[in-house]
């Protein structure tokens, strides 16, 4: 910290860093767990310990850790004895003022120390500026200072025991142990993950539930992600309009409490109507733990595990509890709620870490599309959707795949994902509804398993050889064209796109 600032009252951000290397570093789906289960509370525990145990120690009337929105006054500018004020925490980020630039820095160093003895692996960076009478201003440039120092920081592990005898099969870390209930050596990272996954009741694994079987004999489970947009927008513009510190605070943490709230409250009713519909399906003894299972929830993030045919039924679910739901609902200020969402649809036999990686690379092309200015509404990101169907081959990094792979001779994009879910968009080609209308269509069509298979490699054939047997299937009484719309699409970017193969890959889960 700079001298200039140790006796300066001082806004301080905390951002945990290596948060999905520390989750996934591990394909151990127990492990996985844990990790995302420990994020979910360390950065709380470790300011709360933070401020039990420097030295010289503040009392706890001295301290104020509430992050309620609707207070009437921030104790923090209502009683200059307060030496900590608590702005928001959640999700490993937090943000608080310290009287002095000195007492800020003592409370940084034993966070750190928490993160090294409960998370081991997990980092840690904090930014520190002065603060003043303008929030706005204070937090643009604490997110300057924040990306310097991420930027500017090296990145690394705890070493662990040295000399090296054993490592975990896993991860190929130090071993520290041996798991008792499984038989395998474990580094310290794996242990602390653990620990924190058994204190779950009870935890369902990739291998514990159902898979659908696709035409072609495979079977198939999905691991869906979900995550929220334009967070950062809607603060900014709150912090613009503030009347200031107290105002914009308030306001940073009514966000954070109508997030968390929104998500918590559309993915239970989510989950309610899907056994519902699951029962209805397969009757009440079906166990619906089985076939759908949610792996973690918390802020605007959603992560599950299902069948594979349990994921449209599913998003279909969770954009319906959504609809209407706002980010900010004032009278100078309305900002919509937009989701977006990316499914991998993968083989049994794939590890978590694996599956889950996918379909956050699916739900970040999602948002790549959804950020595009000819996609803006009203100056905002969407709710759009990406899925990628996998076999054994296909694990590799997602946009190398798919321009390896999914790009033919005539430079036509087999793909037209992503897809809008926005029901002002329910009539375009590239809408989400009009993809599962294509794909019921085929399902439902007369084609038998072999010609379905057909049109899935048909726009390879080159578009001389496509054109003759769309017309052949015409003479023998399937209209392709009539049956599924125009087969090729034209971007804003002008790139062509498959229309009807997207269609053909999801028909086997709608």
């Amino acid at each position: 910290m700079e001298k200039e600032l140790m006796n300066k009252e001082v806004l301080c951000i905390l951002d945990t860093r290596q948060i999905q290397r520390f989750i996934f570093h591990s394909n151990s789906y127990i492990d996985t767990l844990g990790g995302s289960d420990l994020i979910t509370h360390i950065l709380d525990d470790a300011i709360r310990f933070a401020l039990e145990n420097i030295e010289p120690k503040i009392p706890s009337d001295q301290c104020d850790l509430s992050v309620n929105p609707d207070v009437e006054r921030i104790p923090y500018f209502a009683d200059e004895k307060i030496q900590f004020q608590m702005i928001v925490c959640a999700a490993g980020n937090a943000m608080f003022i310290a009287r002095t630039g000195e007492l800020c820095q003592r409370i940084v160093r034993k966070i750190s120390r928490y993160y090294l003895d409960h998370a081991y692996s997990l980092g840690l960076a904090a930014a520190v500026t002065e603060k003043t009478d303008d929030l706005g201003n204070d937090v643009f440039r604490l997110y300057q200072k924040l990306t310097e120092v991420k930027a500017s920081s090296d990145v690394s592990d705890p070493i662990g025991a040295l000399p090296v005898v054993i490592r975990e099969k896993n991860t190929g870390d130090p071993a520290v142990g041996k798991d008792e209930m499984t038989g395998e050596y474990y580094s310290m990272a794996s242990l602390l993950r653990r620990a924190e996954a058994r204190k779950r009741s009870a935890v369902i694994e990739m291998k514990d539930i159902k898979p659908t079987k696709a035409a072609n004999g495979s079977e198939y489970l999905a691991v869906i992600h979900a995550d929220g947009n334009n967070l950062g927008i809607t603060i900014g513009r709150l912090l613009q309009n503030s009347a200031g510190y107290e105002d914009g605070i308030r306001a940073r943490r009514r966000i954070n409490k109508t997030v968390t709230a929104t998500f918590r409250r559309a993915q239970e009713k989510t989950l309610r109507d899907l056994e519902r519909y699951y029962h209805s399906r397969f009757g009440n003894s079906a166990e619906f733990s089985h076939v759908f299972h949610s792996v973690h929830q918390a802020g605007d993030d959603i992560n599950c595990i299902c069948s594979a045919d349990m994921v449209v039924p599913f998003m279909k679910a969770l954009y319906n509890n959504l609809n209407g739901a706002k980010l900010w609902d004032s009278e100078e200020l309305t900002i919509p709620l937009y989701v977006c969402a990316g499914a991998a649809f993968v083989t049994p036999e794939t590890d978590f870490h694996t599956a889950f990686h996918i379909a956050e690379e699916c739900c970040k092309s999602a948002k790549t599309a959804a950020k595009k200015e000819c996609n803006l509404r009203d100056g905002l990101a969407g709710s759009w959707i990406d899925f990628h169907i996998c076999s054994a081959s296909d694990m590799q990094e997602l946009d190398m795949l798919r321009e390896q792979s999914y790009i033919t001779k005539e430079r036509v994009n087999l793909m037209l994902r992503p897809y809008t879910l926005d029901p002002e968009d329910s009539g375009k080609t590239y809408s989400f509804e009009k993809l599962l209308q294509r794909a019921a269509a085929i399902k439902n069509s007369p084609l038998n398993n072999y010609q379905r298979k057909i049109l899935r490699q048909s726009y390879v054939m080159g578009r001389t050889e496509f054109g003759k047997w769309v017309r052949l299937l015409k003479r023998d009484g399937i209209d392709l064209n009539l049956l599924l719309g125009s087969p090729l699409y034209e971007d804003s970017d002008r790139n062509t796109h498959a229309v009807w193969f997207d269609a053909a890959e999801l028909s086997d889960f709608v």
